[in-house]
């Protein structure tokens, strides 16, 4: 990470000489520079891009970049080189002198402006972890603000772009059925456009969004944000604007978390009983550049998950309707707005005084994150780590997250990386405190320590509750209340090792085998709660808890399946509960929500004796699920050959006679070609 210092100060310089140094600057400042600062004060962290497409209806790209060079060489401006975004770009923000000067010009204390738009040290650091999220929405923003005059082109008449604004990290408190809620969204979007009309007059109109993204991929927290989108829209503050209810974006980096975040929404709706949310929902690549359009993505209904253009789901709303933050009314941003829309240069500001305030102590501009928290707090070290931490580190965390105790070679397969690669990975993190070595009987493993767990909580803006374990009795210290923070489900997984590490190395042994097979692919997979289904029939509810639950790519064929992996521990009985819970589940025909066929049942068993057991309970107990095929293998067979060798014995269900498992063993993993 890298940063301008602020204005240098030597000894030998009198008042007198830096007040006219100063007055000096100010007066070489010209409407371009001051609608510069203006944006950087109320969106911190721009790169130059996002710059020129904010302000591409005062000035052409080439002006903004010269203009910022030119605010950066006078300490006006500083930037940060992180590494998590992965392209090198510079963000830029206000300095400590550039706050003061705007806040001169507005006629505002400076210390009162910077805490409004968060742009003083709290906010920066607040923002530093969310910078991959706020990163990857400013270049859908500007695809939207760059290609909405093509796209909401009506009959021929072209529109002219007016005004537009968004906001970071939307947050509201609003009362409903007498309960205080508060909802959050990535940000809000508002566009005005101006139309001609048959009649050749001008119409302007108000358009918005609300826009949903998020890495994780737990169905609960999805379902909760969007339960606070409908509980908002039925609260009695949106009663006289009810009908202009803004469409939701949710942007996915996959289509499984598509289809996490469409069945919250039909969960939500069922919950409140109340008509879904209008919006769409589409799978952003990560490989696309600031410059796509997402008007062209493959939107879905976030309801039904039918094909959609993103223009039909736009329909020009009050202004009143639009995000407080978001209105020309704002008092917030009335001033910043004149800024930014004056003509010529603003008159000139009050004089700066001797000595400045120190808003922006310069805890970013380190180029390292110290060994131990030195004084730090744990705001300042995840920030400070969220500056640090780079793509191939933050995938080893999120995997982590989601499979916590992999071992180093696991990890490398399943990131596709040389094991070289990601010991260098493992290292570094190692020493940044993110990550915890564990040894079992089945070798090291990894686990989220508490300042990724804090960190991974901040990026997504989520209680750090829904993702560790954090004691009752807290110790006095902060340092020891952090690191007491322990990631949820590594204790169980710890007393079941062995039973965590045959799950785990099944994925990775069907992943490396399909690397060597054209057209097959470990679609996804999911352990622990992720897969879970809790359910309810008869005012009854059940839980289906499988193993884990994936789907395999061979040529056009997409397989889902469940995995039970089985150590020999379950006897009879213990194999007709868990049979049992499949039958009810597919006798309720819940599975119908997330899969368009039945998911084949795939077991392991650990020989051929309880191989033989599996399929006598099978037989007795799955009687009536027609569809379900049931396939068995053992453990060394599956080590010795492979997932995707012909080691399966394929049983269709329901088993009208006795099979033998010794017979002849196909694959089950193929196209079918």
């Amino acid at each position: 990470m890298e940063s301008e210092p602020l204005l240098p100060r030597r000894s030998s310089h009198t008042a007198a000489s830096l007040r006219t140094q100063r007055a000096a600057l100010l007066a070489s400042l010209e409407t371009v520079d001051w609608r510069v600062l203006s944006w950087l004060l109320h969106y911190p962290f721009q790169r130059a891009d996002d710059l020129a497409v904010g302000l591409a209806r005062w000035t052409s790209r080439a002006t903004i970049y010269r203009h910022l060079q030119h605010l950066t060489q006078r300490d006006l401006v500083v930037h940060v080189l992180p590494k998590t975004p992965g392209t090198g770009k510079r963000l830029y923000h206000l300095s400590n002198l550039g706050l003061h000067v705007l806040a001169a010009q507005l006629g505002t204390p400076a210390r009162a402006l910077a805490h409004d738009w968060q742009a003083d040290e709290a906010g920066l650091l607040r923002l530093a972890p969310r910078l991959p999220t706020l990163l990857s929405l400013q270049d859908i923003v500007n695809g939207l603000v760059m290609h909405a005059a093509d796209a909401l082109t009506i009959q021929g008449r072209r529109p002219t772009l007016v005004r537009w604004n968004w906001q970071r990290d939307l947050s509201h408190h609003f009362r409903f059925h007498e309960q205080r809620m508060r909802l959050t969204g990535e940000g809000a979007v508002a566009l005005c456009l101006r139309t001609p009309d048959a009649d050749g007059r001008l119409s302007a109109s108000w358009y918005g969004l609300v826009v949903l993204s998020t890495d994780l991929e737990d169905e609960r927290l999805l379902q909760l944000r969007l339960e606070r989108l409908l509980c908002w829209r039925e609260s009695p503050e949106r009663w006289p604007v009810y009908q202009s209810m803004l469409p939701v974006l949710v942007l996915v980096h996959s289509s499984r978390q598509r289809e996490h975040w469409q069945r919250a929404m039909e969960r939500a709706v069922q919950k409140w009983r109340l008509a879904p949310l209008v919006g769409a929902i589409a799978c952003v690549p990560l490989a696309e550049s600031h410059a796509f359009n997402p008007w062209r993505l493959s939107w879905q209904t976030l309801a039904t998950g039918a094909s959609c253009c993103l223009h039909d789901l736009l329909q020009p709303v009050p202004e009143t309707a639009l995000p407080a933050a978001l209105r020309a009314d704002d008092a917030t941003a009335s001033n910043v707005e004149h800024i930014l829309h004056a003509s010529s240069p603003p008159a000139s500001p009050l004089a700066l005084p001797a000595r400045l305030s120190r808003m922006l102590p310069g805890k970013l501009a380190g180029h390292a994150v110290p060994p131990v928290q030195d004084g730090l707090d744990e705001r300042e070290w995840v920030a400070l780590l969220a500056m640090r931490v780079t793509p191939s580190q933050w995938q080893i965390l999120s995997l982590l997250l989601a499979h916590p105790l992999l071992s180093t070679e696991e990890l490398a397969v399943f990131l596709h990386l040389q094991l070289k690669s990601v010991r260098c990975s493992l290292s570094a993190l190692r020493h940044l405190q993110c990550i915890v070595p564990v040894s079992t009987a089945v070798g090291q493993r990894w686990h989220l320590g508490a300042h990724s767990l804090h960190l991974v909580a901040a990026a997504n803006r989520v209680p750090l509750r829904s993702i560790a374990t954090i004691p009752d009795e807290t110790p006095t210290a902060d340092v020891a209340v952090s690191l007491s923070v322990v990631q949820r489900g590594v204790s169980w997984l710890l007393q079941h090792i062995q039973h965590t590490a045959g799950v785990y190395s099944f994925f990775a042994l069907l992943t490396q085998a399909a690397e060597q097979q054209p057209g097959q692919a470990l679609c996804w997979w999911e352990t622990g709660a992720l897969c879970e289904r809790r359910y309810q029939v008869n005012d009854q509810w059940y839980n289906l808890r499988p193993d884990a639950l994936a789907a395999f790519a061979a040529g056009p064929r997409h397989i889902p399946f469940w995995l039970e992996w089985d150590r020999g521990t379950m006897n009879v009985r213990d194999l007709t509960i868990k049979f049992t819970s499949y039958a009810q589940y597919l006798a309720s025909r819940e599975w119908v929500r997330a899969h368009a066929a039945v998911p084949m049942l795939v077991c392991v068993a650990p020989d051929m004796a309880q191989e033989q057991r599996i399929l006598r309970v099978a037989q007795a107990t799955l009687t009536k699920t027609p569809g379900l095929v049931l396939a068995t293998t053992t453990a060394p067979l599956l080590a010795e050959y492979g997932p995707l060798a012909a080691i399966w014995a394929q049983h269709p269900l329901p088993l009208h006679a006795a099979v033998s498992v010794g017979g002849v063993r196909e694959h089950i993993f193929c196209d079918g070609s």
